[in-house]
């Protein structure tokens, strides 16, 4: 997946305008940080076509995104619990989007 398709993605997810460019450099930075940061944690490279891979990125960028003036241990908290979660089954889990079905 290219940067910019990644960037559609993520602003979509923060809820900004797509015409909206004027942040775009400092979100596709967010990006690249977020894709390290998960293959850091995970030692799996980012995968673009996994759901799970792609809403961690997205959580992780809009964290960093909504707090960079405020930093409070609180809110650290709060990331690295829902993070974890993610990058745990990130780690753990197949790298492929699977389709659960109950029988």
């Amino acid at each position: 997946m290219e940067t910019k398709t990644m960037l559609k993605e993520v602003k979509q997810y923060l809820r900004i305008e797509e015409d909206w460019t004027e942040e775009d450099q400092l979100i596709e930075s967010m990006i690249e940080a977020g894709k390290i940061f998960i293959k850091q944690s995970t030692g799996k490279a980012f995968n673009e076509q996994n759901d799970l891979h792609k809403l961690c990125l997205s959580l992780y960028v809009a964290h960093n995104y909504e707090n960079r003036d405020t930093y409070t241990l609180d809110k650290h908290k709060d990331l690295s619990f829902s993070l974890a979660n993610m990058l745990t089954l990130i780690k753990y889990g197949s790298d492929e989007n699977e389709d659960s079905q109950d029988d």
